[in-house]
């Protein structure tokens, strides 16, 4: 048997020397493409100028009635909502600047930019949609962790950019201001509202109260058993309170978010206390002597449950109307609470920020560099194997297929150059 030909060792010179063959386009491509691309830019491509502006967006403080009710000991009651900011904070999670980065870029703002700079006159395309995405192209915002939303704006002009930045906070601001507003107008109609209903409960039961009383001519409750039916009527209001809150926030929150799953657990602890409070009412006293309501007769007891309903309706009705004149404080309040803060306005920066030509076309000219060397060893390879009998075959069988390819392109090509 004949001994298998050894295999011809490739060297690191042979590779050097395809490298050395073609060495001249290897290093004067290169040089010659950053050169075009640098004057390309110089020439065609308009300078870009980025303007910044720096604001504090509106604190996520409780509202006024929020503040003083906390001090009440009422500050999970309906209506004490902690505002647009304080909303935020607990939906959002830790970085609640987030909901004021998504305001920046809604419709509505974007809209309200474009109709401020007759952008739809001033471009060429046709659709709204389309002109909102150049304009968020050429938008940059950024929420810090410490607070501050900076926004960057890129145009060819100067002042153009830095009133398009500054625009874009002015309109946030209005849109805080109205979201503000509108939300506590619909909180004080909704109070008011309640309110109204509440009156209506208690005038009901007073009514049928008295009217009880001077048919059946039960006298009233001592001073004792007064105290535990309206301690009952306090915390079945406050139960209702929370319960409606309950359903609000789960309406914007998992049941899972924190601030549901404590107002759930603080339900169920009054629960437990009211069960233990009725207990106590059951038990009618009469000067020094307490009885069982069920040992007395049907009056008291019935006395006793009509009672406490007034109790529990005079005590709602109290809650809600200090409510709606906190509502009332905070309409006014929100609007000059909810304002957004500059520290930086933009100006019209001096100093262009694209296009980078110098690092653009280092950047072109080592790509072309790198594309050229895999460009070499392909061609070097592909005439090295032109030059071997063996591979000849392979080779005019693959070029028959590509001329499948190409055929039917070069027919057309030819009919369109005959019909000019």
């Amino acid at each position: 048997m004949d001994k298998a030909a050894p295999k011809e060792e490739i060297h690191l010179l042979d590779y050097l020397i395809i490298l050395a063959k073609r060495s001249r386009l290897i290093v004067f491509a290169p040089l010659g493409i950053m050169i075009l691309t640098y004057f390309y830019l110089l020439l065609l491509v308009p300078k870009q100028y980025t303007a910044t502006t720096r604001i504090i967006p509106p604190q996520q403080s409780m509202t006024l009635s929020g503040q003083l009710l906390e001090g009440l000991g009422l500050s999970s009651l309906p209506g004490t909502t902690m505002g647009l900011g304080g909303m935020a904070a607990g939906l959002l999670g830790p970085n609640p600047n987030a909901i004021y980065v998504g305001m920046l870029t809604s419709n509505t703002i974007l809209d309200r930019i474009i109709a401020r700079f007759n952008m739809r006159e001033s471009t060429d395309l046709k659709f709204i949609e389309d002109i909102r995405k150049r304009l968020i192209g050429k938008t940059e915002i950024d929420a810090e962790k410490e607070g501050l939303i900076i926004l960057d704006v890129t145009d060819t002009d100067p002042a153009r950019a830095a009133a398009i930045a500054n625009a874009f906070a002015e309109e946030l601001d209005k849109l805080v201001q109205e979201i503000a507003v509108r939300d506590a107008e619909n909180q004080l109609v909704f109070l008011e509202e309640q309110r109204r209903q509440s009156l209506t409960n208690l005038t009901k039961a007073e009514d049928e109260l008295r009217s009880f009383s001077e048919k059946s001519g039960v006298i009233q409750l001592d001073a004792q058993v007064q105290g535990l039916v309206a301690y009952v009527a306090s915390l079945r209001a406050e139960i209702d309170a929370k319960e409606v809150q309950v359903q609000v926030l789960k309406k914007q929150a998992t049941p899972f978010n924190f601030d549901v799953v404590r107002l759930e657990t603080e339900v169920n602890s009054l629960r437990d206390k009211l069960r233990e409070a009725e207990r106590q009412v059951d038990k009618t006293c009469i000067a020094e002597i307490c009885l069982e309501t069920s040992k007395l007769p049907g009056l008291g007891v019935q006395y006793v449950r009509l009672f406490r309903e007034v109790k529990y309706q005079e005590t709602l009705y109290q809650t809600l109307s200090r409510l709606v004149e906190l509502a009332r404080l905070d309409a006014a309040k929100n609007v000059s609470v909810a304002r957004i803060k500059y520290v930086d306005r933009a100006l019209p920066p001096e100093k262009k920020s694209k296009p980078q030509r110098v690092l653009i076309s280092l950047i072109v000219g080592i790509t072309t560099f790198f594309l050229l060397i895999i460009f070499v060893f392909v061609r070097e390879y592909w005439e090295v194997q032109i030059k071997n009998e063996k591979n000849s075959d392979r080779l005019l069988q693959l070029n028959k297929y590509l001329h499948s390819w190409w055929d039917p392109f070069t027919k057309i090509l030819a009919k369109i150059r005959g019909t000019h």
